[in-house]
């Protein structure tokens, strides 16, 4: 009852909070072209949750399910499911805010180049966005207490630094602005490659060994060696969008790497992450940090040739047309760790 309470306030605070936003939404929908036909509702929210992006929350937790299943912890499957949801969740939950929070503040306008968002087109207004956010956001929060309850202190932090970082990422005046803390964005000021390192990564891999290695929970070093593969290719796409982004970005406000240092930094930032994920693969085989057995060394690499191809694209397209690089490198990164996770059962099955 309590919870329920505690939902109802924050949707009676958003309504007072977020009224005068209505109009400014009634306002850019004017510029949409009359011509523009209104999705479906169902298919609307399909848009907003960008599931292109989605993939980004599969590889890390099937990547550390997988590492925890080659050590022994064979019995990890339901925590990895929950997990998997949790960090759904967040991400869907994440999405639908940067949605809202991006076209309040400024950044996505008729400019943007970038896939129609639901809130700048009109589609749904700013309380709309917003309240699906809270919605998913308080999902992932009834899944984190069942991590919580597994993992102890770690997942406490874990649950609550990802409920914080999902509205930080943007920011914008909710729910951060009820606590006095709307002008503070993780995106805005140049860190969010950063977070998606973290937590897309390190995170996301770590915590789902650590709660697949119950009742021992603990990470061992290759479980933070995969956790890096997977985060660098994490990176990558962000780094796509905030290059396509970047003309529109600088007169938001918002200092990501690539308005920061430019287009051709940017381009050389996702050369490296890309690449950089092939040499920290070489460098734990080498080191002897994987299994032994030849799968593991091969099979990841079958994904070279895309990556090649990607890191070509970064180079020769610009603007709107990014925008199938957006959604091709997260596809990247689902086939490089789907490769990397067979490798590891493959090698398992060979002992």
């Amino acid at each position: 009852r309590n919870f329920i309470a505690l939902i109802i306030w924050i949707h009676q605070k958003l309504k007072k909070e977020r009224g005068s936003v209505v109009g400014t939404a009634t306002y850019h929908s004017n510029m949409v072209s009359k011509d523009e036909e209104k999705p479906s509702m169902l298919k609307l929210w399909f848009l907003a949750i960008r599931p292109q992006t989605l993939p980004a929350s599969v590889s890390p937790v099937a990547v550390g399910a997988a590492l925890a299943y080659a050590d022994g912890h064979r019995g990890g499957l339901p925590e990895a499911l929950a997990f998997f949801v949790f960090a759904l969740f967040i991400q869907i939950g994440t999405n639908l805010h940067n949605d809202y929070a991006d076209f309040v503040k400024g950044a996505d306008t008729h400019e943007r180049l970038g896939q129609a968002r639901v809130t700048q087109k009109g589609w749904l207004s700013p309380r709309e966005v917003a309240t699906g956010a809270t919605v998913a956001l308080a999902g992932a929060l009834l899944v984190g207490l069942r991590l919580i309850l597994i993992g102890g202190w770690p997942m406490f932090w874990v649950v609550l630094t990802s409920e914080f970082n999902a509205v930080a990422y943007t920011g914008g005046p909710y729910p951060l602005g009820l606590i006095g803390l709307g002008d503070f964005s993780i995106g805005y000021l140049g860190l969010g490659d950063l977070f998606v390192l973290l937590y897309f990564g390190f995170v996301a891999v770590c915590g789902t060994y650590y709660l697949c290695s119950t009742p021992a929970l603990s990470v061992p070093f290759h479980a933070v060696w995969g956790a890096s593969i997977v985060g660098v290719l994490a990176t990558a796409i962000i780094v796509v969008n905030n290059l396509r982004d970047r003309k529109t970005d600088v007169k938001a406000g918002k200092r990501t790497m690539a308005v920061r240092f430019g287009a051709t930094f940017a381009r050389i930032e996702y050369t490296a992450l890309v690449g950089g994920a092939f040499a920290l693969l070489a460098a734990g085989e080498m080191l002897g940090k994987g299994p032994s057995a030849s799968l593991w060394w091969i099979f990841p690499w079958l994904s070279l040739p895309l990556a090649v191809l990607r890191v070509r694209d970064i180079w020769r397209l610009d603007g709107r047309d990014l925008n199938p690089l957006l959604g091709g490198t997260a596809k990247l990164q689902l086939l490089f760790c789907s490769l990397f996770v067979a490798s590891v059962l493959l090698a398992v099955e060979k002992e």
